[in-house]
């Protein structure tokens, strides 16, 4: 896309011209009074969702260490609106990179408007090893009085208290919240955390309803997304949801987003009768289906990351990134990795029954559990 080209070079000039201009930032000077801190913004402009639900334990900390504080959270159009009906924070900005572009005159006047909230704190929630010009330039355009992110090459220009990257690999939740921790706050860590409204699960409901799936019925979710090399094969998925079906008699629905199309296509054109292939849901709903489900199975994709939000058990296939960095966290979770490069179906059987036999979903009736322990 043309707006795509004009921001990539834009970004490889851009911080060359404004290191003539800007003085390099220290926080050597700078005290912090966080007691007289009455309004956040948080800087995450990201068109994947999985690292917008990411930042949900930051936002979670900064509620319970700042709980008079107005939070704004600075976020890309795409997905904004899985944050609208959030107790996390009070105000979710939008940043429309492409009116920008098109039109420089918009982004003065956005930068206008953030300028006149006066915030006293701003984050850089950008990942500690890429700089993102987008989000430490708006960051810095804020003129918040305390500008916090991660320190890497460039960094020094937009922000006035850097974070050093510890040497040992962790959690990117830890990462975010490595922010915090550095300007005395501690604590050991927080988890996953999203809001579902009442009003979109008795929607979901009324939905699976007409679809033949009850309230007492055991629903598994099997997610086909997943970008490039981490997705799972399609007739992979398809063995699995049959044994699922006709060996531990349990519900299946296949969640897809528009990425999917084609694989839907396919999967229609097989097993049409047999399963069961959810719409494409808006954000406002998708969480409450994820949350219906009593297990999902996934790879590393936004949906894994949003199930796990939800508290659904979840099993997650990690083909071709970090489990470390990216991996559900708690013991209601499982992560597969490749054996020879490959995850076998055989594999994922295992993992089910085990978290079957030792969670017993959250709907797991007594005869359901008693099938499973006879595998």
């Amino acid at each position: 896309m043309w707006y795509k080209e004009i921001e990539k070079k834009l970004k490889s000039k851009l911080p060359v011209l404004l290191r003539l201009f800007l003085k390099k930032n220290n926080e050597r000077h700078i005290s912090i009074d966080l007691f007289r801190v009455k309004k956040i913004l948080m800087v995450r402009q990201d068109d994947r969702i999985g690292n917008l639900i990411l930042t949900t334990p930051f936002l979670t900390a900064l509620r319970q260490f700042f709980p008079y504080a107005r939070v704004s959270f600075l976020v890309s159009r795409k997905f904004h609106k899985l944050l609208y009906d959030s107790s996390l924070v009070d105000e979710v900005l939008v940043a429309d990179k492409r009116k920008f572009i098109r039109n420089p005159f918009k982004l003065l006047s956005f930068v206008l408007k953030l300028r006149k909230e006066r915030f006293d704190l701003a984050f850089d929630l950008s990942d500690e090893n890429e700089f993102s010009l987008n989000n430490s330039f708006i960051t810095y355009l804020s003129q918040a009085r305390y500008r916090v992110g991660h320190k890497k090459e460039k960094s020094d220009l937009f922000l006035n208290i850097q974070v050093p990257k510890p040497e040992e690999s962790r959690h990117v939740i830890d990462m975010h919240l490595d922010l915090l921790r550095h300007l005395g706050r501690n604590f050991k860590t927080f988890e996953l955390n999203l809001d579902v409204p009442e009003k979109s699960k008795n929607l979901i409901n009324e939905y699976l309803e007409s679809k033949g799936i009850s309230g007492n019925d055991t629903l598994v979710g099997i997610n086909l997304g997943a970008r490039g090399r981490k997705r799972w094969g399609l007739y992979n998925f398809i063995e699995l949801a049959k044994w699922l079906k006709e060996e531990l008699n349990l519900k299946i629905i296949f969640i897809h987003g528009s990425e999917e199309r084609k694989l839907i296509r396919e999967l229609r054109k097989l097993h049409q009768e047999k399963f069961l292939i959810a719409d494409i849901f808006p954000l406002y709903l998708l969480p409450a289906l994820l949350e219906r489900c009593d297990l999902l199975i996934s790879g590393d994709s936004g949906v894994m990351h949003l199930s796990v939000s939800v508290g659904t058990p979840t099993l997650a296939i990690f083909l071709d990134s970090d489990p470390v960095k990216y991996g559900p966290r708690g013991e209601i979770h499982q992560i597969v990795l490749p054996v020879n490069g490959e995850v076998s179906v055989q594999n994922i059987k295992g993992k089910i029954l085990y978290m079957l036999k030792n969670s017993g979903g959250k709907r797991f009736s007594q005869m359901e559990l008693g099938r499973v322990k006879e595998k």
